[in-house]
C-alpha cells in the first residue's frame, strides 16, 4: 500500500483524485494539503476538500491549509484568468454553470492546526523512506518545504507531479501548462531536489492522443448502474457540465483526468510510458515562455543542467486506466 500526501488547489479533477485517493486500497492517505490555485483563494480550495472528505465519510484524514500566494507569480489579472474563465462560459452554458466549481458551502469537518509545509516536513521526516509527495496543483508548498527543511529530500520516496507540456500546447500560454505558469519558481526548485520523479505533463492528459483516459457520459452511465451512494450522485450530478465544456469549449473527446492519472501513478507506474530519468527546468523569464518545462534530453554545448532524477511519462494506457478508476470509486457504494 503507497503512503502518500495529495497536495491539491482544487479544480474538478482535484475532487476526483481525492475521492480516488480516499477509497483506492492500494493507497493510504497521510493527509491532504491546499494550494492557491486553479479554483481560487486558499479558503475555496480548503473548503472544498473538506466537503469532498466528508462527502466520502474520510473525515479521519487530515487536511492542512497551505500557501494562498506563489512565491512569485504572476500579474493579478494573469493569476485570476482561470476564474476569469468561468465568466467567458456563461453565454453558451447558460444555468448548466452552476455545478462547476461553486462556491463551497461551510464544512463541517475542520483543519488540522498545523500549515501545510509544516504538515508536510514532519510527516516526511517521521517515516523516512516512505512517503510519496503527489502535487496535483501549484508546487508552492512542496517547494517551501524544500527550502525550509532539506532533510525531506532524502527522506522522500518518490513525487509524482502532474504539470508541464513537451508535445502538446500550453493551456495558459502557447508554451507553459498553468501548474508550473502558476508558480515556476517553486516547481523549479522541486525538480533541483534530486529526488525520484514523475512528471506527468498535458501530453498525456488533455490532448485526443490520450482519449480513453478521458471521463465521458457513457463512463457516468457506467456508473449509475453501481448504485446510490453520495459520492456516486455527486458524480452525476457535478461532472456533466465538465464533460460538456471540455468537449465544446476545448474540443477534447471527454473531461480530462489529470489529477486521478497522477494519483494512480504513485502505486501503478505501468500505466504510463515514460522516459528514461533526466533534468527537466523551467524557464522564469517574463513573457510567453515563463513557466516552460525544458528537458534535457541531449547533448548541449553550453554548460549547465542539474540532476537527472525526472521521468516524463509520454504515452497513457487509458483504458486500463478508466477501468481502474470506475472499479475504485464503484467502492464506495460497497463500503457503505
Amino acid at each position: 500500500m503507497e503512503r502518500i500526501i495529495l497536495d491539491v488547489d482544487s479544480a474538478g479533477d482535484d475532487i476526483l483524485a481525492v475521492l480516488f485517493a480516499a477509497v483506492s486500497p492500494s493507497i493510504k492517505l497521510e493527509g491532504v494539503t491546499t494550494c492557491t490555485g486553479a479554483a481560487g483563494p486558499i479558503e475555496q480550495v480548503t473548503n472544498v476538500v473538506l466537503n469532498t472528505l466528508a462527502l466520502a465519510g474520510r473525515g479521519d484524514i487530515p487536511v492542512a491549509k497551505g500557501a494562498w500566494r506563489p512565491i512569485v507569480g504572476n500579474s493579478k489579472a494573469d493569476m485570476e484568468a482561470p476564474v476569469h474563465f468561468e465568466k467567458r462560459l456563461v453565454a453558451r452554458f447558460g444555468d448548466r454553470l452552476k455545478k462547476f466549481n461553486p462556491p463551497a458551502p461551510t464544512p463541517t469537518l475542520k483543519v488540522i492546526d498545523k500549515h501545510a509545509v509544516d504538515f508536510i516536513i514532519d510527516t516526511v521526516l517521521g517515516s523516512p523512506g516512505e512517503i510519496t509527495m503527489v502535487v496535483t496543483g501549484p508546487m508552492t508548498n512542496l517547494a517551501m518545504a524544500f527550502l525550509q527543511e532539506p532533510k525531506i529530500g532524502p527522506a522522500l520516496k518518490r513525487m509524482v507531479l502532474l504539470g508541464g507540456n513537451f508535445v502538446t500546447p500550453g493551456n495558459i500560454t502557447p508554451l507553459s501548462e498553468y501548474n508550473i505558469w502558476a508558480d515556476p519558481e517553486a516547481a523549479r526548485v522541486v525538480l533541483n531536489q534530486g529526488v525520484e520523479t514523475i512528471l506527468v505533463p498535458l501530453d498525456v492528459c488533455e490532448d485526443n492522443r490520450a482519449a480513453a483516459s478521458m471521463l465521458t457520459r457513457d463512463d457516468l452511465a457506467d456508473l449509475k448502474d453501481a448504485g446510490d451512494h453520495p459520492v456516486l450522485a455527486m458524480l452525476q450530478d457535478s461532472f456533466p457540465i465538465y464533460i460538456d465544456i471540455w468537449r465544446e469549449f476545448f474540443d477534447l473527446v471527454g473531461f480530462p483526468m489529470d489529477d486521478i492519472i497522477t494519483v494512480a501513478l504513485a502505486f501503478d507506474p505501468t500505466l504510463c510510458t515514460m522516459s528514461e530519468p533526466m533534468f527537466v527546468d523551467i524557464v522564469l523569464n517574463p513573457g510567453i515562455a515563463r513557466g516552460q518545462t525544458v528537458a534535457y534530453r541531449g547533448r548541449q554545448l553550453l554548460p549547465g543542467g542539474g540532476p537527472k532524477t525526472t521521468r516524463v511519462c509520454t504515452d497513457v494506457d487509458g483504458r486500463r486506466f478508466m477501468q481502474l478508476f470506475k472499479d475504485t470509486i464503484v467502492r464506495y457504494q460497497s463500503a457503505a
